[in-house]
């Protein structure tokens, strides 16, 4: 082999290092965009979940089997005790609902870091057409696989 055909110039490490950065940046956005995307998902996942507590009038099994997976675990606050899967979800839900009762959530703010969404609320009771009983909460959600898979509340 010729000398001259395996010589590395500064022009050749040059453009195969210019190259290689282009091809880790292009990558990079690549995966940006794609956490971009599933994030958007998540927060939209989690916006259609709050405004089903409204629905008049909502539908805990609904809402369960729409949103939440299968193994979720719920948590109402500190003094609730958490609950998993769906069947004590729906219970919970119901237990909240039975009394012809519906539930404004007003999302105030909110943000995604990858499957984790965070939102601050003013959730407020509805019955017989008045809204009660405001209160500031926040909420912390876990999505996996297109579903919420932990939801926690903090008031």
């Amino acid at each position: 082999m010729d000398q001259a055909d395996t010589a590395l110039t500064r022009r050749t490490i040059f453009l195969a290092g210019g190259l290689g950065a282009l091809a880790v940046a292009a990558a990079g956005m690549a995966t940006a965009a794609e956490s971009s995307g599933a994030e958007k998902a998540n927060l939209q996942l989690v916006k259609d979940f709050c405004k089903a507590w409204g629905d008049d009038p909502p539908d805990a099994e609904k809402m369960t089997n729409q949103y939440l997976a299968e193994d979720c675990v719920i948590r109402f606050g500190e003094t609730i005790a958490p609950v998993s899967g769906q069947a004590a979800a729906i219970e919970l839900f119901q237990s909240f609902l039975n009394s012809g009762q519906r539930y404004d959530l007003k999302i105030l703010d909110t943000f995604t870091r990858g499957p984790v969404v965070v939102n601050a609320r003013i959730d407020s009771t509805i019955k017989n057409n008045r809204i009660t009983n405001p209160t500031k909460v926040i909420g912390v959600f876990l999505v996996r696989d297109g579903k919420i898979k932990e939801w926690s509340d903090y008031v």
